[in-house]
């Protein structure tokens, strides 16, 4: 009777092992994160969604690892792990914790302000938790503009922020003017100060003074209808 016993405790601590990841397939794991093209090289922490998922052993072979094609490790992330030599495959969601720095408000910054210095820092944090387009460095943000509000603390993304005047007052600018089937440009005077996509004044050499939209630096267009 005591052999009986000990063969079914062993039978039950087998199966628990199994349900189990082992050591070195969460170092294998871990590798492929670390070595994912969207971490690269930040420190990660990875914890499994489902604490108690089945893995399975791969007797005589060994796991592949892989993730859907486009996806990107980061964040909530279903890692493919699979025992060709078994015939096994398990799909395990984890959460990748992505630590690194991002650029924040030093202070309250209103709309309309052109960044410098003294307005941002860079702290350090859980990226996959921030929106995709938040600011790594701070230069990005340097002579730009804020286009809305931002309490102190705030993440600063690529989208809050909009190029700075690229044409000022007095500069010299070509004005295109375009229609159906024509295109004539000139030369004029910008009168009033826009970034990409404003509408500002131009004044021609005979006085005429013309409203387009800033195309890149220098150049205006007018559509004529």
């Amino acid at each position: 009777m005591r052999f009986f016993w000990t063969i079914i405790a062993a039978y039950f601590l087998g199966t628990s092992a199994q349900a189990a990841i082992a050591p070195e397939v969460e170092k294998e794991i871990m590798r492929f994160i670390q070595k994912s093209p969207s971490v690269n090289g930040l420190r990660v922490q990875a914890d499994l969604v489902d604490p108690n998922i089945n893995v399975p052993v791969c007797l005589g072979g060994s796991i592949e690892i892989a993730t859907a094609p486009g996806s990107r490790v980061w964040g909530r992330t279903t890692l493919q792990l699979r025992c060709a030599k078994a015939a096994w495959m398990v799909n395990i969601p984890f959460n990748v914790h992505v630590f690194g720095d991002y650029v924040v408000a030093a202070r309250y910054l209103p709309a309309g302000l052109k960044l410098d210095s003294t307005d941002i820092r860079v702290i350090e944090g859980d990226l996959s938790l921030l929106p995709d387009d938040v600011l790594r460095t701070p230069k990005v943000a340097y002579e730009r503009v804020l286009s809305r509000h931002l309490q102190m603390g705030s993440p600063i993304g690529l989208n809050d922020l909009k190029e700075s005047s690229v044409v000022k007052v007095g500069d010299p600018v070509r004005l295109v003017l375009s229609g159906k089937d024509f295109e004539v440009s000139g030369e004029g005077v910008a009168q009033t100060a826009g970034m990409i996509g404003d509408m500002i004044r131009v004044r021609l050499a005979d006085g005429q003074v013309l409203q387009g939209k800033v195309l890149r630096p220098s150049v205006v267009v007018v559509t004529v209808e």
